[in-house]
């Protein structure tokens, strides 16, 4: 809306904030549909996928869950192990398999956010990614980095951070901004840390 140049509109809406699950509602729902689809899992499996993800997002345990069954009936099993739990996570939501799930957190910010945004956004998240945590210092980084070919780089920056804050990507700690969860940081890590080069190893660079 505040894209569109309309936010004054949006008047007679109260924000309501759904966040991921904690570890005890993550883990029931999974043991739950084990349960519902007549699946026996080890002990142990249910927290190593809140482990895994790093966070409860209620698509992404329902996903594991159809990725784990899928796998045991591949393999002509009954039972899911913890083991399991590590090689269907590297394998299937991080593999081709997963693909679509996670390309979609790409393809909702390009669709709603204009190019310049667009493309701090990715910096940001690159930046997050490789070195951990988006850093104050990184941030001042960036808007020096970015004034140099827009106006009102801080505006920017501040406002793609809201925008990625808001909608789960990052989380504000006292110190940096991180990914709460663990399944997108490391999606976003397979595709930089290769050939990203971090922002403050930027400075005094051509």
């Amino acid at each position: 809306m505040q894209r569109l140049g309309i936010p004054d509109r949006i008047n007679h809406l109260d924000p309501f904030r759904l966040g991921p699950w904690d570890r005890h509602a993550s883990v029931t729902c999974f043991e739950r549909l084990a349960e519902s689809h007549e699946l026996s899992i080890e002990h142990g499996v249910a927290d190593a996928v809140y482990d895994a993800l790093g966070t409860g997002i209620p698509h992404h345990v329902q996903s594991f869950f159809a990725w784990l069954q899928e796998f045991a009936i591949m393999h002509g099993r009954d039972r899911v192990t913890v083991e399991d739990v590590d090689t269907v996570y590297r394998t299937a939501l991080l593999g081709p398999s997963g693909q679509n799930d996670l390309v979609h957190y790409e393809t909702r910010l390009k669709e709603g956010l204009e190019d310049e945004h667009y493309t701090i956004a990715m910096e940001i998240l690159a930046e997050a990614t490789i070195q951990e945590r988006f850093t104050r210092s990184a941030r001042r980084c960036l808007e020096q980095w970015y004034a140099r070919v827009v106006g009102h780089a801080p505006g920017l920056v501040a406002d793609v951070l809201e925008v990625l804050v808001h909608d789960g990507y990052l989380e504000d700690g006292d110190d940096a901004f991180r990914f709460p969860s663990r399944l997108l940081k490391d999606w976003w890590s397979a595709r930089f840390r290769d050939h990203y080069i971090p922002l403050e190893e930027r400075r005094g660079r051509p």
